[in-house]
Order: C-alpha cells, then sequence, then structure tokens
C-alpha cells in the first residue's frame, strides 16, 4: 500500500470509530419535566450569584491577569508528554495496555472468522473465493439455501408436529457442524497471524511510540485548540474540551497505528514464504482491526489520564461504550 492509501486506511478507521460513539449515544429520561417552583427558586439564585459577580468585578476590575495562550499551550503539551511517556515505555508494556490488546486478540479473531465465512474475498464486490475444505463448500451452499431448504420441509406431510421441528433443527445443527468444522481448519492460520499481530502491536508500543510521545501531545493540543478551554478550567482538560481532545487524539492516534501495524503485519507475512493465503493478506487492511484497536487502547489511554488529574471525562463516557445501539 502507498502511503496515501494506509492514510486514508486511518481516515476509514476513525470514521468507523465516530460511528460507533455516535450511534452508542443514549439520552437518559430526556422528556422528564422540571419542576416549576423549583425553575423559580433556581433562576433567583442565579440572578444572585450574576449580582455578586458583577459586584465583585466592579470593585476588583483588573484583579485576573491576561491568559498567555501559548504559554498554557506550552504547558498542556509538555504535561500530557509526561504522561504519555509514562504510559508508552521504551522497556516493557505497560499493563493497561497489555490487558487490552489480549482483548484486542479475542476481537481480531472474530473479525477474522466473519472474514472466512463470506463468499467473497475482503475489500471485493465480485472476486470469489476458491473453497479449499469440502466442509466451506457445503456450508456455503446449505447457508445460500437455508431459507428455500426450510420451506421445502414446511411442504411435506408429517406424522406429527415434533417430526417436523425435529427435521428443522437437524437441518439447522448440520449447517453450524460444517460451520464449525470449517473453522476449524482455518484456526491455525488464525493462531499464527494472531501472534504476527501481537509482535507487530507490541512493537509499536514499545519502540515505534515512545520517542514520539512530544510529537503526538503538540499535535493533539494545537489540532485540538485546547488552550482555549484549558484557559477556562484550571489544568486539566475539562469535559467541554473532551470531544476535541479524543477526535485529535485518536486521529493522530491511528495516523502512526496503521502505517506501522499494517506495514509490520505484512513484512512478517512474506517472511512465511507462502504460510498464509493471498486473500488473507488483503484481510490485514480491514480498517475494522485498526478501529477495535484504537477504542480498546484509547480507552486505557483516557483511563489513565483520567486517574492523573489530566483528563476530565464526561460521566456518560462508560455508558457511551457499552449501551446498546438506540
Amino acid at each position: 500500500m502507498s502511503t496515501n492509501d494506509k492514510m486514508s486506511l486511518a481516515d476509514i478507521a476513525l470514521a468507523l470509530r465516530d460511528e460507533q460513539l455516535q450511534a452508542k449515544v443514549v439520552h437518559y429520561k430526556a422528556e422528564l419535566q422540571t419542576s416549576p417552583e423549583l425553575d423559580k427558586i433556581t433562576e433567583q439564585v442565579v440572578d444572585g450569584l450574576r449580582a455578586l459577580q458583577k459586584q465583585a468585578q466592579q470593585s476588583h476590575p483588573a484583579s485576573s491577569p491576561p491568559v498567555d495562550r501559548a504559554q498554557v499551550e506550552i504547558d498542556l503539551i509538555q504535561t500530557m508528554k509526561i504522561m504519555l511517556s509514562r504510559l508508552f515505555r521504551p522497556d516493557k508494556l505497560a499493563i493497561s495496555i497489555e490487558r487490552k490488546l489480549g482483548e484486542v486478540t479475542k476481537r481480531f479473531a472474530r473479525i477474522f472468522f466473519e472474514s472466512e465465512l463470506h463468499e467473497k474475498i475482503q475489500g471485493s464486490a465480485t472476486e470469489m473465493k476458491a473453497m479449499r475444505y469440502p466442509e466451506q463448500a457445503l456450508y456455503h451452499l446449505l447457508a445460500r439455501n437455508e431459507a428455500t431448504l426450510l420451506k421445502q420441509l414446511d411442504g411435506f406431510e408429517f406424522r406429527s408436529p415434533e417430526v417436523h421441528e425435529a427435521a428443522k433443527e437437524a437441518l439447522v445443527d448440520w449447517i453450524k457442524d460444517l460451520r464449525n468444522e470449517f473453522l476449524g481448519r482455518s484456526t491455525p492460520e488464525l493462531n499464527a497471524l494472531v501472534q504476527l499481530l501481537n509482535e507487530s502491536l507490541t512493537k509499536f508500543f514499545i519502540e515505534e511510540l515512545p520517542p514520539l510521545t512530544g510529537e503526538l501531545a503538540w499535535e493533539v493540543v494545537k489540532e485540538g485548540r485546547l488552550g482555549d478551554f484549558r484557559a477556562r478550567s484550571g489544568y486539566t482538560i475539562s469535559v467541554e474540551a473532551f470531544p476535541r481532545f479524543r477526535q485529535a487524539f485518536e486521529r493522530r492516534f491511528l495516523q502512526r497505528l496503521v502505517p506501522f501495524t499494517e506495514e509490520e503485519m505484512l513484512k512478517r507475512v512474506r517472511a512465511t514464504e507462502g504460510k498464509f493465503r493471498a486473500e488473507t493478506i488483503r484481510f490485514v487492511a480491514d480498517p475494522q482491526i485498526f478501529t477495535d484497536v484504537c477504542e480498546l487502547v484509547c480507552d486505557a489511554v483516557y483511563d489513565f489520564l483520567y486517574n492523573d488529574g489530566f483528563l476530565d471525562l464526561p460521566q456518560d463516557w462508560r455508558k457511551r461504550l457499552s449501551a446498546p445501539a438506540s
């Protein structure tokens, strides 16, 4: 893949990530009405606070010195660089990142098996797969015609409803067994591919990323215009600034992760001298793989920055990731 292709792949992965978040936003009891009495009391309190604020400003018009935005950005960049350097170290993986990579492996296996069950090659609308195993061919044959076969079963005369149901269950079980036998034959290739993925990601996190934490921090602060929010919210990135921070951080993270990992995996795959199929090599460029890595690893990063008092997370951040699509 060319550099432009890799950057496009990173953009696609980020777009998938944004779609996941937007699809999982849940508005909690938005239909509830507030009490008119409480609204009136709240309005009175707010008016009183505004009067006190205005009086204080008139008494001390020069009490708040102007904010040096450039210095605010420098402070943010330096602090973020130090914190990221503690998380992404050149000697070993942080425990939180290591755990997330275990979850990446599970998702990678799911995506691989889903790809295996497709009749067409990954990334192609017309290119059909060549059948490698009899179980594979029979599975696709029966799965493609399952609805028709069940309908034909419904047209037979049966001595009892139990026999009818048993026949349908046997057909469905047969298709499942063929699928499992076929996927079982693909498992050795998956295991080898998972090992290459783990090796490539580990190399990225302990060799490629650590020297780039300062550059990454600079890009995120500048692109997210975080200095504007920092000036109003103290020494942490506020909840209001989090969407901009997330967008900038994940974009820049993916722009480094995708080219390195994709190239590293392909290099390792080619070194196996024909151990992997051409369609498997094309599978390595599936953007969903990198979207999942981004989601899991960035979740650990946000937790780390939150616990260190640098990043203020929305209360429903976890809920957005775990809630069903609305």
